[in-house]
């Protein structure tokens, strides 16, 4: 993070670089000042968190709502993830309350920090003031960053940790400052809990260490001390997967098709590759990056061919992006799954940013100014939406239903079960067969009731709900508590899952799409007298969900 002393602890020149200082300190000179920086982000901050508290009609989206499913629940960790993701959002709900902005408000304050780690890395790193502002520019004009740092999920925070490790590393490797090597481990090991991917920038800070301790000589013993506290994070994880029959590492393995992980099984079809997963994956991360994906690749160009590439800044990016595009030789990988390779080549891109101006390189200025642009359509994209969507002509165009109707979908699922239980007597339930509609109904629905996902019992894969023992549908306790119940369904159409659901109550009636049911060709059901779900269930891919992204 950005040293208060203006000349404290600059980094020395890399052993085969000049000075990297820029020739013209007049260009962008205002941005060499602290203020600057801190402006960018803290306005930032507050304008997100001013919209997110009193103007925005963004409701949460399934992985959010999830994950604040979670949080109701503190564990050690969950069926699909660390336990990071959870713990951030009970600490913001506990402190604020069961609102949409408490549950965000981690990503905001994720992005901050991200955002403050990069300009302080990027000044070091090029022993310029003016880098590091344009990097944390760059860094938060980014289309995926502007969404993680919004949307509470995994990977806004995973990404602070991941700015963090490599900054305390650098002050570390290259300034001796020692409490880096505990502060780098420290962080690994908290961005484990949110996400497992930070495991690779283990290996790019190895090779870094590695091909300088070739030069310097450097020891062992310090860089073991970042690996041992980076070891902690596996820890909560590893005594619930325990617990859990390695649920986890099933689940991982499933994504990528290996024998023995969930959903696999030997009848499954064998290595089959198809070349547009790879193709996708790259032209996803110009998707995720926008213009500033080509700041990116003319910094490293750049700084190589001047002989002044911060070495650290390639390491920490290459193995995220080496792995999965070896993913994609098994299966298809999303384009948020390796972001943090994009952490330290933002420094590259602000450095770009200031020679342009200083050698009036025409091209560079104008990929500059796309990613401004880019930056704010992304910041407003979502306010802007909401006014459009009641302009006349245009509103019924802008499906904004699907993100900010979730409020109005759950009042009108409650009114329903109110008249249910006029007409029997009886205490309705609500069951879906996917994990996300059945959190958002839980955090919509008065008084945050359980809301059951019936996802495995209908053929589909393993659920956190399936290791929660009131929500396990496999329990005969819990089927116990439920039978003979009627049951508001929220399930997709056809008739093969109609006769699944047939097979779980007495009579089944389609009350059709409840108001602003955000997803095509769902439907809400009403089941009358519960038989229970401990039942066979039926061919996988007749009832299957999606499943949710790593």
């Amino acid at each position: 993070m950005p040293d208060p002393r203006p000349d404290a602890h600059q980094p020395p020149p890399e052993p085969d670089a000049p000075s990297r200082h820029a020739d013209d300190t007049r260009a962008f000179a205002w941005a060499g000042r602290p203020a600057s920086l801190w402006t960018l982000v803290l306005g930032l901050f507050a304008f997100r968190l001013i919209w997110l508290v009193f103007f925005s009609e963004l409701t949460l989206v399934e992985d959010e709502a999830h994950y604040w499913d979670w949080s109701r629940r503190p564990d050690w960790s969950y069926a699909t993830k660390g336990p990071g993701v959870a713990w951030a959002i009970w600490l913001s709900t506990n402190l604020f309350g069961h609102t949409e902005w408490a549950v965000r408000l981690p990503a905001l304050l994720a992005s901050a920090v991200s955002a403050l780690a990069i300009a302080d890395l990027a000044r070091r790193a090029f022993d310029d003031r003016r880098v590091g502002f344009f990097a944390a520019a760059v860094w938060q004009c980014l289309p995926g960053v502007g969404i993680t740092s919004v949307l509470m999920t995994i990977d806004g925070p995973y990404l602070a940790c991941w700015a963090v490790v490599c900054w305390a590393w650098w002050r570390a490797s290259r300034e001796r400052w020692r409490p880096g090597w505990a502060v780098a481990g420290l962080v690994l090991a908290l961005g484990f809990l949110f996400k497992y991917t930070i495991v690779l920038l283990l290996v790019g800070l190895a090779l870094d260490w590695l091909f300088r301790a070739r030069r310097t000589r450097g020891s062992w013993r310090q860089p073991a001390i970042t690996l041992a506290l980076a070891s902690l994070g596996l820890l909560p994880v590893l005594i619930w997967n325990a617990q859990h029959d390695w649920v986890t590492f099933r689940h991982l393995l499933g994504h990528l098709g290996v024998r023995g992980g969930e959903g696999v099984t030997a009848e499954s079809p064998g290595w089959t590759y198809t070349p547009m997963w790879t193709l996708e994956f790259i032209v996803l991360q110009t998707a995720v990056t926008g213009p500033a994906i080509a700041l990116m690749i003319a910094g490293i160009v750049g700084a190589r061919r001047g002989r002044a590439l911060p070495a650290l800044l390639l390491w920490s990016a290459a193995p995220v992006f080496v792995f999965y595009l070896l993913v994609t030789l098994f299966t298809r990988a999303e384009g948020n799954w390796a972001m943090g390779g994009f952490v330290t080549l933002c420094p590259l891109a602000g450095w770009m940013v200031v020679s342009a101006r200083q050698r009036r390189v025409t091209w560079l200025r104008l990929f500059w100014g796309a990613t401004a642009v880019t930056g704010l359509l992304t910041l407003l994209v979502s306010p802007l939406a909401s006014l459009a969507a009641r302009l006349p002509g245009v509103g019924e165009k802008i499906p904004v239903h699907r993100m900010m109707g979730m409020r109005e979908h759950a009042q009108a699922a409650h009114t329903l079960a109110e008249r249910l239980r006029a007409e029997t007597g009886l205490e309705p339930f609500y069951v879906t067969g996917h994990y996300g509609r059945a959190s958002q109904l839980a955090f919509y629905l008065p008084g945050h009731p359980t809301v059951y996902c019936a996802a495995t019992a209908l053929g589909g894969s393993s659920r956190q709900f399936d290791h929660w023992p009131e929500t396990n549908l496999a329990r005969p306790e819990v089927n116990d508590a439920l039978r003979g119940r009627p049951a508001l369904i929220f399930t997709g159409r056809g008739e093969p899952l109609l006769r699944v659901w047939s097979t779980c109550f007495e009579t089944i009636e389609d009350a059709g799409p409840l108001p602003s049911e955000p997803k095509a060709n769902r439907t809400t059901l009403i089941g009358h007298t519960c038989l229970g779900f401990a039942r066979t269930p039926p061919a996988r891919e007749t009832v299957a969900e999606p499943a949710d992204r790593p």
